[in-house]
Order: C-alpha cells, then sequence, then structure tokens
C-alpha cells in the first residue's frame, strides 16, 4: 500500500490581496497621525485587521484542504474533511491528468468523475498507473 498527501496549490493571489490591504491599512494608520486623525487611525486599523485576518484564514484553509489518497491492489480510498471516499480499479475506465499537473481525474464511466486537486500529481499519478496495469494483467509484479 503507498500513501500519498496532495497538498492545495498556493493560494498567491489572497496573500497578495491580504499582503495590499495590510500595508494600506498600516499607512492609513501612521499617516492619521497615530491618534490624530481619528477616523482615518479607525478606518485604517480596520483595514489592517482585515489584511492580517485575511492571512490567516487563508493559512488556515489551504491546511484543512489537504488530502491523504491511499492505493492498493484492490483500489483507493481518499481522506478527507468531508469524509473517506472508496473506489475499487474495476471502477476506474481511465485516468487524466491536467496540463499544469494540479489535477488528477479518475473516470468512473462516462458520466462520473473523481477530481484530485494538489501540487504535482505526477508521482501519484504513476502509483495508480502501476497498480491499474496490475489490475488489468498488462505489468508484472508491484515493485516494494
Amino acid at each position: 500500500m503507498t500513501t500519498h498527501v496532495l497538498r492545495p496549490v498556493p493560494p498567491t493571489r489572497s496573500y497578495l490581496v491580504a499582503a495590499i490591504l495590510a500595508t494600506i491599512g498600516a499607512a492609513m494608520v501612521l499617516s492619521s497621525g497615530l491618534g490624530k486623525n481619528l477616523w482615518l487611525l479607525v478606518f485604517g486599523s480596520l483595514v489592517l485587521a482585515d489584511g492580517l485576518v485575511l492571512v490567516l484564514m487563508t493559512t488556515i484553509s489551504s491546511h484543512r484542504a489537504r488530502v491523504a489518497v491511499d492505493l492498493d491492489e484492490s483500489g483507493y480510498v481518499i481522506h478527507s474533511r468531508g469524509g473517506d471516499v472508496h473506489g475499487t480499479w474495476d471502477q476506474v475506465t481511465r485516468v487524466t491528468r491536467s496540463a499544469d499537473g494540479t489535477q488528477l481525474v479518475f473516470h468512473q464511466g462516462e458520466e462520473r468523475r473523481l477530481v484530485l486537486i494538489g501540487r504535482d500529481v505526477t508521482s501519484l499519478e504513476s502509483d495508480v498507473a502501476r497498480y491499474l496495469d496490475k489490475n488489468r494483467g498488462y505489468g508484472g509484479a508491484l515493485e516494494q
């Protein structure tokens, strides 16, 4: 059995927006004369706090979006915060990877799809190919 942990693609746009908000908020707080202009101080503090909260929430959601994939001779189990998804290799008709290498799609018939999203799914893809080959009788014994 092999296990892969898929981490999400870094949310760079969210971090960029948070950095911009924090910078603008800090500039507003400093330009208020540290309390001489109360409205600018309050509004700048709110903008700064929004930027910091956005950084925190983005980091937490990115950490929670991790997915563990267990592969064995009979099938796969995907562990996520939403629960476990089980499947057998007999159900999988095709596996495709996106051009940017961040998505791996298990096709199960014509209509059912299971999409795994994460950074660099190529190592997972190669293990899936080995297990599918073994299930279909195309290759020799699995390398351990």
